[in-house]
Protein backbone atom coordinates (compact mmCIF):
# COMPACT_ATOMS: atom_id res chain seq x y z
CA UNK A 1 0.00 0.00 0.00
CA UNK A 2 2.93 2.51 0.69
CA UNK A 3 4.16 1.33 -2.54
CA UNK A 4 1.24 2.71 -4.30
CA UNK A 5 0.79 5.80 -1.88
CA UNK A 6 4.25 6.78 -3.20
CA UNK A 7 4.25 5.94 -6.82
CA UNK A 8 0.41 8.23 -6.61
CA UNK A 9 2.13 10.71 -5.26
CA UNK A 10 5.08 10.55 -7.63
CA UNK A 11 2.94 10.53 -10.76
CA UNK A 12 1.16 13.93 -9.08
CA UNK A 13 4.05 15.59 -8.89
CA UNK A 14 5.46 14.53 -11.98
CA UNK A 15 2.14 16.10 -13.80
CA UNK A 16 2.23 19.30 -11.75
CA UNK A 17 5.81 19.92 -12.04
CA UNK A 18 5.94 18.63 -16.10
CA UNK A 19 3.05 21.67 -16.74
CA UNK A 20 5.30 24.67 -18.74
CA UNK A 21 8.43 24.34 -20.64
CA UNK A 22 11.61 22.30 -20.00
CA UNK A 23 14.88 22.09 -21.98
CA UNK A 24 17.61 19.94 -21.08
CA UNK A 25 21.17 20.99 -22.51
CA UNK A 26 24.70 20.60 -21.13
CA UNK A 27 23.48 23.17 -17.82
CA UNK A 28 21.13 20.94 -16.94
CA UNK A 29 17.74 20.66 -16.94
CA UNK A 30 16.11 24.18 -17.23
CA UNK A 31 11.95 24.47 -16.40
CA UNK A 32 9.74 27.68 -17.12
CA UNK A 33 6.38 27.97 -15.60
CA UNK A 34 3.16 27.53 -18.09
CA UNK A 35 2.68 32.22 -17.80
CA UNK A 36 7.13 32.22 -19.43
CA UNK A 37 6.75 29.62 -21.26
CA UNK A 38 3.64 31.42 -23.29
CA UNK A 39 5.05 34.68 -22.89
CA UNK A 40 5.98 36.05 -26.25
CA UNK A 41 7.25 39.40 -27.08
CA UNK A 42 6.05 40.71 -30.20
CA UNK A 43 8.27 41.87 -33.12
CA UNK A 44 8.03 45.64 -33.89
CA UNK A 45 5.59 46.54 -36.94
CA UNK A 46 3.36 49.12 -38.64
CA UNK A 47 -0.37 48.46 -36.53
CA UNK A 48 -2.02 50.95 -38.90
CA UNK A 49 -1.41 54.25 -41.68
CA UNK A 50 -3.31 56.85 -42.30
CA UNK A 51 -4.56 56.91 -45.06
CA UNK A 52 -5.47 53.00 -45.24
CA UNK A 53 -3.25 51.23 -47.31
CA UNK A 54 -5.00 51.00 -50.88
CA UNK A 55 -7.39 54.41 -50.19
CA UNK A 56 -8.51 56.77 -52.68
CA UNK A 57 -10.09 59.98 -53.30
CA UNK A 58 -7.54 61.06 -50.14
CA UNK A 59 -7.07 64.60 -49.94
CA UNK A 60 -4.26 66.57 -51.39
CA UNK A 61 -2.83 68.17 -47.84
CA UNK A 62 -3.88 65.08 -45.61
CA UNK A 63 -0.99 64.81 -43.07
CA UNK A 64 0.33 61.30 -43.39
CA UNK A 65 0.25 59.09 -40.08
CA UNK A 66 2.28 55.48 -39.28
CA UNK A 67 1.15 53.82 -36.30
CA UNK A 68 3.68 51.19 -34.78
CA UNK A 69 2.43 48.38 -32.13
CA UNK A 70 5.06 49.48 -29.31
CA UNK A 71 6.97 52.66 -28.66
CA UNK A 72 9.41 53.65 -31.31
CA UNK A 73 12.85 55.88 -31.97
CA UNK A 74 15.15 56.25 -34.94
CA UNK A 75 19.02 56.71 -33.78
CA UNK A 76 22.21 57.40 -35.37
CA UNK A 77 25.14 55.43 -34.84
CA UNK A 78 26.55 58.08 -32.47
CA UNK A 79 23.01 57.01 -30.49
CA UNK A 80 21.51 60.51 -31.15
CA UNK A 81 17.65 60.43 -31.09
CA UNK A 82 15.30 62.09 -34.09
CA UNK A 83 12.47 63.39 -33.15
CA UNK A 84 11.13 65.46 -35.95
CA UNK A 85 13.28 66.91 -39.54
CA UNK A 86 12.03 69.41 -42.08
CA UNK A 87 12.51 69.08 -45.67
CA UNK A 88 12.68 72.49 -47.49
CA UNK A 89 11.64 72.62 -50.65
CA UNK A 90 8.52 71.82 -52.63
CA UNK A 91 10.26 69.98 -55.66
CA UNK A 92 11.01 66.57 -55.53
CA UNK A 93 14.91 65.02 -55.15
CA UNK A 94 16.53 61.42 -55.71
CA UNK A 95 15.58 59.02 -53.02
CA UNK A 96 19.05 57.59 -53.24
CA UNK A 97 21.23 60.47 -53.67
CA UNK A 98 19.99 63.64 -51.76
CA UNK A 99 21.20 63.96 -48.23
CA UNK A 100 18.13 65.57 -46.87
CA UNK A 101 16.23 62.16 -47.96
CA UNK A 102 18.68 59.18 -47.75
CA UNK A 103 19.16 59.84 -43.88
CA UNK A 104 15.55 59.63 -42.94
CA UNK A 105 13.36 56.85 -41.73
CA UNK A 106 10.14 57.20 -44.25
CA UNK A 107 10.06 58.08 -48.30
CA UNK A 108 6.99 59.30 -50.30
CA UNK A 109 7.42 58.75 -54.07
CA UNK A 110 4.97 59.08 -56.84
CA UNK A 111 7.20 56.94 -59.31
CA UNK A 112 8.38 53.99 -57.40
CA UNK A 113 10.80 55.85 -55.52
CA UNK A 114 13.06 57.16 -58.02
CA UNK A 115 12.07 60.47 -56.88
CA UNK A 116 11.16 61.39 -53.01
CA UNK A 117 8.83 64.09 -51.97
CA UNK A 118 9.89 66.88 -49.40
CA UNK A 119 7.94 66.53 -46.40
CA UNK A 120 7.86 67.35 -42.31
CA UNK A 121 8.52 64.42 -39.89
CA UNK A 122 7.73 64.26 -36.52
CA UNK A 123 8.13 61.32 -34.76
CA UNK A 124 5.82 60.33 -31.43
CA UNK A 125 6.16 57.65 -29.15
CA UNK A 126 4.69 55.16 -31.25
CA UNK A 127 3.66 57.24 -34.46
CA UNK A 128 5.45 58.85 -37.40
CA UNK A 129 3.68 61.77 -38.67
CA UNK A 130 4.09 63.23 -42.22
CA UNK A 131 3.45 67.22 -42.84
CA UNK A 132 4.04 67.89 -46.35
CA UNK A 133 5.37 70.98 -47.67
CA UNK A 134 2.45 71.32 -50.71
CA UNK A 135 0.08 69.81 -52.26
CA UNK A 136 0.08 66.55 -53.80
CA UNK A 137 -0.69 65.87 -57.71
CA UNK A 138 -4.13 65.30 -58.00
CA UNK A 139 -5.96 61.78 -59.00
CA UNK A 140 -2.15 60.35 -58.65
CA UNK A 141 -1.02 57.41 -56.67
CA UNK A 142 1.78 57.70 -54.14
CA UNK A 143 3.35 54.98 -52.01
CA UNK A 144 5.09 55.64 -48.81
CA UNK A 145 7.50 53.37 -47.69
CA UNK A 146 8.83 52.88 -43.58
CA UNK A 147 12.67 51.92 -43.29
CA UNK A 148 13.88 50.23 -40.85
CA UNK A 149 17.08 51.42 -41.73
CA UNK A 150 17.55 54.76 -43.55
CA UNK A 151 19.01 54.62 -47.12
CA UNK A 152 22.50 55.89 -46.06
CA UNK A 153 22.89 52.98 -43.20
CA UNK A 154 22.99 55.77 -40.36
CA UNK A 155 19.85 55.30 -38.75
CA UNK A 156 17.71 52.87 -37.43
CA UNK A 157 14.11 52.71 -35.95
CA UNK A 158 13.56 50.34 -33.15
CA UNK A 159 11.62 49.87 -30.41
CA UNK A 160 11.40 51.07 -26.88
CA UNK A 161 9.93 48.12 -25.14
CA UNK A 162 12.60 45.79 -24.95
CA UNK A 163 16.00 46.81 -23.88
CA UNK A 164 17.24 45.83 -27.21
CA UNK A 165 16.12 48.33 -29.30
CA UNK A 166 14.57 45.42 -32.11
CA UNK A 167 14.00 46.76 -35.42
CA UNK A 168 11.36 46.23 -37.99
CA UNK A 169 11.95 42.87 -39.56
CA UNK A 170 12.10 44.56 -43.31
CA UNK A 171 10.59 48.21 -44.66
CA UNK A 172 7.08 48.52 -44.89
CA UNK A 173 5.22 49.95 -47.75
CA UNK A 174 1.81 51.32 -48.07
CA UNK A 175 -0.21 53.13 -51.60
CA UNK A 176 -2.91 55.40 -51.55
CA UNK A 177 -4.33 57.67 -54.45
CA UNK A 178 -4.98 61.31 -54.09
CA UNK A 179 -8.76 63.14 -55.13
CA UNK A 180 -9.00 65.79 -57.67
Amino acid sequence: MAVLRFCTLGLVLLLIGGCGEQKLDSKGLESKSIEDATTTTAALAVSSTTPNNGSTSVSRTASIVVNFNKSIYFINSSNAYLTSWGRTGTSSVACNSSSGIKDLPILLSKDSYSNCLYDNGTIGSSSITIDLNSALDANTTYKVKVLKESLDGSRKLKDTDDGSGTQLSSDYEFSFTTGS
